[in-house]
């Protein structure tokens, strides 16, 4: 007994003893795993760090790539090119940026001909393709029409500047170029990357920040910081016809785990041996059902999903529990205007708050789902038809609003259902029903939205795309002239019809021709100052008087392609939107009482 005792024990101790050296083994292999792709995640990390940063500091140079852009479109269509009105030039432009700038040079020919400020006057006359690497990046610019960057360059008082650089071309007639000279830019360094290196530093990283000239020379070292980046990733990218190289690591190294973090790891390992079958069973059914939860669940709100109202609304119909039933689709009414008025994070906000409410109201046995985007699904199982139907009514007319960030917002919703019959004569499926209190949606939406409608034989289902082409038939049919265009830039990015006949133009592509694509070509050129002044001057006070909309309205004078001067009326809005920024929204219309004065005034 003694000895079949000791066997047993023996043989429980050899099992115990390779499961543990087993889980050892396994153990130190994950471990060694874990730190493998810790390793692999921080280092993506660092080169998504190195991408980000790389963006901003071609931000920083954006204001100064505008300005250069500004004086070459300002210079090119102007009349007056005197040193007088150059300087009167450069001073409008220094007065409206906050980049650290040294200095403006404008240089005919390649000669310094004006300087902002006076202080750098000593650079008059000075021949710019005196220089090798500036010549290069000179040509560069030229063959390119395109700005390019030089430096870093050592002032004579000791500072370095970064030199951003963009040919300056006039506009003669029969849209013909010639070269007048270029617009230089000079901006202080490091003080211009003052914000990228505060980022860097608040995130803990090292950095290196390497550029090449235009004929992509070796790379010279333009920011660095105080202790050097080891075994940095990195990210090249072209910018003014240079090579920069972004180089980033954490400062404190590559260091994912300590030998104190080992150590602790090694003494809990005999724990986690004798617990390791359960936990994996454990795992292993929890991940299984977690799966099987995210497949079926909206992460968003927590409602069903699409797939998991299906497979709700199959399983019931097999356990026969839903006899009948209320099919519902609804959505928030204007939710796009929701997300481009107060931005997508109120949106997402409204949409849970509305499967919360949704929880409350309807009982338990309701299947809730969210079909995508605004529109949700809801299916009330019930032997009172009469009672569901006053339910689902009772809930639209039911106050929607919540509190974020100590503001109330509110909104309304629409409402779509239709029967559903396991026994039914018509023999239409779950889906069908579906189809049909969608159309019984878009009904409420032709009629106002804020209410309810239960479908009924008849009802067009194409009404949805009616709604569709109505919209497209506003834009394109109405009897105004609609055009946006880039605030900063101001690139026409759009243009009706209307506006194309206004402007006597063939199509689009002979207006955008004869506008050269921006909004002063729109103007004439007499009124263009006064208007573009006038437009942000109103666009500034409703700002300042914290108005919910930024509206301008100015009457000018525009020449038609065949020469017509005719008087308009503008309209505009100032809209910030999520791809391309700030843009105008404009409605013109022809003023013809102006017309007929003007005319008379001429006669």
């Amino acid at each position: 007994m003694k000895l079949s005792e000791s066997r047993q024990q023996s043989k429980n101790i050899i099992i115990t003893a390779c499961v543990f050296l087993i889980g050892l083994l396994c153990w130190g292999v994950m471990l060694q795993d874990l730190y493998t792709k810790r390793i692999l995640s921080l280092r993506e990390h660092c080169r998504l760090d190195a991408v980000v940063f790389a963006d901003e500091l071609q931000q920083d140079f954006s204001e100064g790539e505008s300005i250069v852009k500004a004086l070459a479109l300002t210079i090119g269509n102007s009349q007056n090119q005197s040193a007088e009105g150059l300087g009167h030039v450069m001073e409008i432009v220094a007065s409206r940026t906050d980049i650290p700038l040294d200095s403006i040079l404008l240089a005919p020919n390649g000669v310094v001909a004006a300087v902002y400020p006076d202080s750098r006057s000593s650079a008059l006359g000075y021949d710019i393709f005196a220089e090798p690497k500036r010549k290069l990046a000179m040509q560069y610019s030229l063959q390119a029409h395109a700005f390019a960057v030089i430096g870093p360059i050592e002032t004579t008082g000791g500072g370095m500047v970064m030199a951003i650089v963009n040919p300056v071309f006039l506009h003669t007639a029969g849209d013909k170029e010639s070269l007048w000279g270029f617009a230089n830019v000079l901006v202080k360094v490091p003080d211009i990357f003052a914000k990228t290196v505060a980022n860097l530093d608040q995130s803990g990283l090292a950095y290196r920040l390497e550029k090449t000239g235009v004929s992509h020379d070796g790379y010279v070292t333009i920011l660095e910081s105080d202790v050097p980046p080891t075994d940095p990733v990195s990210y090249t990218f072209s910018y003014g016809g240079c090579q920069w190289h972004m180089q980033v690591a954490p400062k404190d190294g590559w260091q994912v785990m300590g030998p104190l973090s080992m150590a602790v790891t090694l003494g809990f390992l005999t724990l986690i041996m004798l617990t390791v079958l359960t936990y994996v069973l454990l795992y292993m059914h929890d991940r299984q059902k977690r799966l099987r939860r995210l497949a079926m669940t909206d992460q968003l709100t927590g409602l069903l999903n699409r797939h998991g109202l299906e497979s709700v609304i199959q399983e019931r119909l097999n356990q026969d529990k839903m006899d009948q039933a209320i099919f519902v689709q609804l959505d928030i009414d204007d939710f796009k205007l929701i997300n481009d008025i107060f931005g997508h994070r109120i949106g997402d906000e409204a949409l849970r708050h509305l499967a919360v409410i949704m929880r409350v109201f309807f009982p338990r046995e309701a299947v809730l789902a969210r079909n995508g985007g605004d529109e949700f699904i809801i299916v009330l199982p019930t032997r009172d038809m009469a009672a569901a139907e006053r339910m689902v009514r009772d809930f639209v007319s039911l106050k929607k609003e919540f509190n974020y960030q100590q503001t109330v917002y509110q909104y309304t919703i629409s409402m779509g259902y239709a029967i559903f019959a396991a026994d039914q004569a018509d023999g239409k499926s779950p889906l069908d029903v579906l189809r049909d209190a969608d159309t019984a949606l878009y009904t409420v939406k032709l009629r106002g939205k804020n209410g309810c409608c239960r479908y009924a034989q008849g009802m067009a289902a194409t009404r949805r795309v009616q709604m569709g082409f109505s919209l497209r038939d506003v834009v394109f049919n109405l009897p105004a002239s609609i055009l946006i265009y880039d605030a900063e830039s101001e690139e026409i990015l759009f243009a009706n019809q209307e506006l194309i006949s206004l402007f006597e133009c063939d199509d689009l592509d002979d207006f955008l021709a004869y506008t050269k694509r921006r909004f002063r070509g729109i103007v004439h050129p007499d009124d263009y100052e006064q208007v573009d002044t006038s437009i942000w001057q109103q666009v500034y006070a409703c700002n300042l008087n914290k108005r919910e909309k930024a509206n301008d309205a100015v009457n000018y004078r525009i020449v038609t392609k065949h020469g017509r001067v005719r008087w308009v009326i503008d309209r505009g809005r100032l809209v910030q939107s999520d791809f391309y920024g700030r843009i105008f929204y404009v409605i013109l219309v022809p003023d013809e009482r102006m017309d007929v004065a003007s005319d008379k005034a001429d006669q």
